[in-house]
């Protein structure tokens, strides 16, 4: 594989990965009351532990992209 191939490869997994966090967050502010219906019955999680799990899980989502995606395409698409 061509290190073009790769960088065009993290560019786009950056872009389908930042459209999934997007719609998951604006899903998740336009329908919270009952998404967190939906997670407190399915997991057994009370209402008000659910927001912190919503933060943790962005969080931990956009440092991923970030580690994974947006930095190795940078330091690619600078180097080559």
């Amino acid at each position: 594989m061509a290190i073009e191939q790769i960088v065009s490869f993290l560019g786009w997994s950056t872009i389908v990965n930042m459209v999934i966090l997007s719609v998951s967050a604006v899903l998740l502010l336009l329908f919270r009351q009952s998404i967190v219906t939906i997670h407190s019955q399915l997991f057994n999680v009370e209402h008000k532990a659910l927001n912190l799990l919503y933060v943790q899980y962005f969080a931990f989502y956009k440092v991923l992209i970030v580690f994974f995606n947006l930095v190795p395409y940078v330091i690619l698409k600078v180097t080559i």
